[in-house]
């Protein structure tokens, strides 16, 4: 239990003591003081380990009750209560009255060599001249035991229940082993600065993403003094990827789910093309679900305990294109039509021509005297030569 804790716990019993005191009822023992009605030492704050020849601190917390001034002081021993050795620190003498607490800072050295150290505090009241402790848990105890482990290293246990996943000290790495943990020893008494990932993803559609810390921290990364053996506990989740495929626009997508969740997926009826398309009424029109769900309803659920592939099946209705389609064609068949004539017009003409000029080529000349003639002639007007071609000779 802390100090605060224990201020806390023994608040009632400081002021149950203080009424017994300052209301004249004692509690029978031969060694309570009439000033003095509780000199408890409650808790004292100090690290679990030290390194050999370290210098440290630790708070020492003593609660008291008292029907009239009295003086009490604090101790620190090497030892047990029962077995007390060298004393390291001792108070100055203190007065105090009513009730409260009394804080002291000792200042201390660790021995030179590795050891499990054991120290005990005393708190003392002046009776007659005489330093007493209370050793009893009513009025006390004045004493506190304590031990510090006194070593150059501590082990931090880092421990994420999830193994292959790389745990990062400042600038050094290790990855958790197969039961999850990461564990390293380090110098102690230094700041750590630790980072896991946020998330760990797998090839099989998998990852895992970090939840938080045992201890209420949810940032996966975190600083840490070390002062003794430590133990990190991190907590993962599984989530699952879910696809879901669409020729619709608006339906394709992939989302992250956590295991042994469920989701909804819904679509409508018809969905409009995007762009030109939209203006002239061309739609989709669902059909089913197929892949990981099986149905026809627009709407279904999908139990995340794997990764999951479904897909949203449309036919599209291209009646809306059909009279558009078919005026354009005939425009075009028109057009080709146009430029065809006024290709073919030229040719004909030149055709024309060159028939005529071979016609006149042909009759230009008799055969007999080569003046020009005209093919109505039957004879040549110069020379009288007949222009008939000679009958055939009957045998």
């Amino acid at each position: 239990m802390g100090m605060k804790s224990r201020k806390s716990w023994n608040a009632l019993r400081i002021a149950i003591v203080l009424f017994l005191v300052l209301g004249g009822v004692r509690a029978a023992s031969a060694q309570v003081s009439p000033a003095v009605g509780l000199l408890r030492v409650s808790g004292i704050d100090y690290p679990r380990q030290v390194a050999p020849s370290a210098s440290f601190a630790a708070v020492i917390d003593v609660q008291y009750a008292t029907q009239t001034n009295a003086t009490i002081k604090a101790s620190l021993y090497e030892g047990s209560v029962n077995a007390t050795g060298s004393k390291l620190w001792e108070s100055q003498p203190t007065l105090i009255t009513g009730g409260g607490d009394q804080i002291w800072t000792v200042n201390l050295t660790a021995p030179s060599q590795e050891e499990n150290w054991s120290l005990t505090v005393f708190a003392f009241y002046l009776d007659s001249g005489v330093w007493n402790y209370y050793n009893d848990s009513y009025h006390g105890p004045g004493y506190y035991e304590m031990t510090l482990k006194v070593a150059p290293n501590a082990e931090l246990d880092v421990d994420l229940n999830a193994p292959g996943i790389q745990v990062a000290v400042n600038s050094s790495s290790q990855t958790t082993s197969a039961t999850g943990e990461a564990m390293m020893q380090l110098p102690v008494g230094q700041d750590y600065r630790i980072t896991v990932p946020t998330t760990v993803q797998f090839e099989n559609s998998t990852r895992l993403t970090f939840v938080g810390w045992q201890d209420g921290i949810n940032n996966s990364q975190r600083t840490i003094k070390l002062v003794g053996d430590s133990k990190l506990v991190g907590e993962y989740k599984t989530q699952y990827l879910l696809q879901v495929n669409s020729a619709a626009p608006g339906y394709g997508n992939s989302t992250w789910h956590d295991a042994e969740s469920t989701v909804t997926l819904t679509v409508s009826n018809t969905v409009p093309f995007g762009g030109p398309l939209q203006s002239i009424g061309l739609v989709y029109t669902f059909k089913g679900w197929t892949g990981a769900v099986q149905s026809t309803a627009t709407q279904v659920n999908v139990t995340m305990n794997g990764p999951q592939v479904v897909t949203a099946n449309f036919s599209v209705d291209y009646t809306p294109l059909m009279i558009p389609a078919i005026i354009i064609l005939a425009l075009l068949g028109s057009l080709l039509l146009s430029l065809a004539k006024r290709r073919r017009a030229p040719a004909q003409t030149l055709r024309i021509e060159e028939e005529a000029s071979a016609d006149k080529t042909a009759e230009k000349a008799c055969e007999n005297c080569g003046k020009p003639v005209e093919r109505e002639w039957t004879h040549c007007i110069y020379c009288g030569k007949s222009l008939s071609p000679p009958e055939p000779v009957q045998s």
